[in-house]
């Protein structure tokens, strides 16, 4: 009888510790759910052109993974964004066709020939990245790699796939796609002028705060191509 009490005990003892120890996971899951929540919530209130999402991570166990992983896609995605802002910022493209440049760079412009098609190969490659971060299957499948639990995942795109969140990207979708166009014909035309400066550069000179050509028909030629780089 003595040893069916203890053993009684015992076991009300081991079911109590299975409670309490459930009920703490349960309560430590729930505050990094909510923590995460929180996060995420503060996240899209800043302004992806100008700050950084890889701040210190604030939830623990496996919403870490649910955080770091929509960190990593805004902050690679703020990160980008920022650099085609500088390009389009950048004095030297924007005085690549100015008559300073050809003075000090032509009639070869080395110089300026190799930062434009760096430029470009470099633009090309972020603004298409961007464009691709900005759809909503892209978003989606990113948690994909990170993890292969269900719940997480499904945290993650209902997370991602909020309003707030959703909505900005798709809307820079549409800029992006646009600024890559007059991007692409900024550079475009800046190389096709310093090439043709380059192959007549025996006709024209530099001198007096402008550029003149030997003969009307290489101006024409000229003023037509710095009038493609206008219109867009």
């Amino acid at each position: 009888m003595k040893d069916r009490k203890i053993f009684f005990f015992v076991f009300c003892f081991i079911l109590l510790d299975i409670f309490l120890l459930l009920g703490f996971l349960f309560l430590r899951d729930a505050t990094s759910e909510n923590r995460l929540r929180k996060e995420v919530e503060s996240l899209s209130k800043l302004d992806i052109t100008k700050d950084r999402y890889n701040t210190k991570i604030k939830s623990s166990g496996k919403y870490k993974v649910v955080e770091e992983a929509i960190k990593e896609y805004l902050d690679d995605y703020a990160v980008g964004l920022q650099e085609v802002s500088k390009v389009l910022s950048d004095s030297t493209l924007t005085k690549v066709l100015s008559y300073d440049n050809y003075a000090s760079d032509g009639p070869e412009f080395t110089k300026s020939r190799e930062y434009l098609n760096t430029t470009k190969e470099k633009f090309d490659k972020t603004i298409d990245e961007l464009i691709s971060k900005s759809d909503k299957e892209t978003i989606t499948n990113f948690i994909y790699d990170k993890t292969d639990d269900p719940e997480l995942i499904k945290l993650y795109q209902e997370l991602m796939l909020d309003d707030s969140i959703l909505e900005e990207l798709n809307s820079n979708k549409e800029l992006l796609i646009n600024t890559k166009v007059k991007v692409q014909n900024i550079i475009d035309t800046s190389l096709e002028v310093l090439n043709f400066l380059n192959t007549y550069s025996d006709s024209w000179v530099a001198e007096e705060g402008e550029i003149k050509f030997q003969n009307k028909e290489l101006y024409n030629y000229y003023t037509n191509l710095i009038n493609k780089v206008k219109v867009k």
